[in-house]
């Protein structure tokens, strides 16, 4: 094999780990939003009904399950990435040390032993909530303890991106319980889209703050430097996301009025928007770890 298709082998073989890492973390992220998410919507939504805090406890426990899964493959990708590809590196004990020693090791510890205690502690009467919480904390926060946050000195940038976490996980975690609700109790749909509708105002405002102030502070200021591969996808996420504030202004301003109306029709629109709004929320989760695993604020 010559040289030239030593570098085509070799490409293709980073194209295809930064796919499979892009993928990985792309259901760890909306894996542990939602685990976040439904613990979030225990604590703070008083019109749940019976039935979904039933549910929701078992939502959170595969989720969590879920990501905790998705870190450990995070990690045998770092390591087939840093080993060129080589899957055989995956029984390679000194490159596993290398990387669990390395930048992204606390944050994985974190985010494992987080989602750890929010999976195992959800079922636990009294003081499982609670236990519950601090492990949606230390997950949230753990996202700004590496990666591109990470390499910024000072802790507010990290308490942004912790704001940003919680308000994103609690807005992922009400699709799921309401799209159920909405399909055998229209009144009680009406009352949780009611009062998420409430807080979602404050939801909105954390997550334009924290993500307009991130993306000015990563990027010193370039914010339409639309030739640089970072402000390229970040402006992506930010179009999709606006889709998602629109969708849920029209749950907010016309479907929830529906719902309370009684309107027979209004639940099942309400299902089709929050499965649109649902499917935009993942896209978002693709862009972010593609933003992640393809360029750097840099460049």
């Amino acid at each position: 094999m010559d040289i030239r298709d030593q570098k085509s082998v070799s490409s293709r073989s980073i194209l295809i780990i930064d796919a499979i890492a892009i993928a990985v973390k792309t259901l760890g992220y909306i894996s542990m939003a939602v685990a976040l998410g439904s613990v979030l919507c225990l604590t703070v939504l008083r019109q749940l009904p019976k039935a979904e805090r039933h549910f929701l406890p078992w939502l959170t426990f595969i989720a969590a399950s879920i990501a905790l899964i998705t870190i450990v493959g995070r990690i045998g990708i770092e390591v087939i990435f840093l080993a060129e590809g080589d899957v055989a590196a995956l029984f390679d004990g000194e490159l596993i040390g290398f990387i669990l020693s390395g930048p992204l090791a606390q944050t994985f510890f974190i985010q494992f032993s987080g989602l750890l205690l929010t999976g195992a502690s959800i079922f636990i009467p009294v003081v499982g909530l609670p236990l519950a919480l601090i492990g949606v904390l230390a997950v949230s926060a753990s996202f700004g303890l590496s990666g591109h946050v990470g390499s910024y000195e000072g802790l507010w940038l990290s308490v942004l991106i912790t704001l940003h976490w919680l308000a994103l996980g609690f807005w992922a975690g009400i699709f799921i319980p309401l799209y159920r609700v909405c399909g055998y109790d229209a009144q009680s749909a009406a009352k949780i889209a009611h009062e998420f509708g409430r807080l979602a105002v404050g939801l909105v405002g954390i997550l334009v703050i924290a993500g307009a102030t991130t993306l000015y502070q990563l990027t010193d200021g370039r914010l339409l430097d639309f030739n640089d591969g970072y402000t390229q996808l970040f402006a992506i996420k930010l179009s999709v996301f606006l889709l998602v504030l629109a969708l849920a202004a029209v749950n907010k301003l016309s479907l929830t009025p529906a719902l309370n109306r009684g309107d027979r029709l209004a639940p099942g629109r309400m299902k089709q928007s929050l499965l649109l709004e649902g499917m935009l929320i993942i896209v978002v989760m693709v862009v972010s770890a593609s933003i992640i695993t393809l360029t750097s604020p840099a460049g």
